[in-house]
């Protein structure tokens, strides 16, 4: 499947599409379209989400999160520390098991979506490809407004066969909620090539 040519975003910004009002839609793909080049100096939420990979793969001990929150920025601090807090409540008394998530991609008409979760986890039992959410803060995001995202990981592709029943996950970070679906439901389908084909519509008009 060719993905030349097409508009290529990242599943945090389809996410941040999907959540919106109509009105904020617009907005939100103006921003976008016209943002700069990315540099991983603007990306707010880098270290904590290289250190929470970091963490599962060469696990390494919890402390490497408390080490991590003094070396960052004051203006950042106390959203680190709640979000590092969230994290660890989330880790508390569950059995994982790393295994690497691979690459990932989904394609519809005009629009690439580079879907990559951060994490493959076999959480107490049951494998996971979990994709880290940082901005659930500000933004409701609950099993109903996640569900397209949910959907995207369902049917995209993945360079890796991992060959076992996975479970396809957003963890809404600040709130400590893994919000999971394995299935693809056809509404749902329709829900994601119709927000698809809405963001493209827009991105075409600004």
């Amino acid at each position: 499947m060719t993905v030349k040519n097409k508009t290529s975003i990242g599943l945090t910004q389809f996410i941040d599409f999907t959540v919106k009002g109509s009105s904020a839609k617009t907005t939100m793909v103006r921003k976008v379209k016209y943002q700069p080049d990315y540099h991983p100096a603007f990306d707010y939420w880098k270290p904590l989400r290289d250190q929470i990979i970091k963490f599962h793969s060469e696990d390494l001990s919890l402390d490497c999160f408390d080490k991590l929150i003094n070396t960052v920025h004051d203006n950042k601090k106390q959203n680190y520390i709640h979000a590092v807090k969230q994290y660890k409540k989330f880790l508390k008394n569950k059995d994982l098991i790393w295994f690497n998530p691979g690459k990932s991609y989904w394609v519809s008409d005009e629009l690439v979506v580079r879907s990559s979760p951060e994490l493959g986890l076999i959480v107490d039992g049951e494998p996971h490809l979990i994709k880290l959410y940082f901005k659930g803060k500000s933004e409701k995001i609950d099993k109903r407004n996640i569900s397209t995202a949910l959907t995207l990981l369902n049917t995209s592709s993945y360079e890796h066969d991992h060959s076992m029943k996975l479970k396809y996950s957003v963890f809404n970070i600040n709130k400590g909620r893994l919000l999971s679906d394995s299935n693809v439901n056809p509404d749902n389908l329709i829900a994601l090539e119709s927000e698809a084909s809405q963001f493209i519509y827009i991105w075409n008009k600004i």
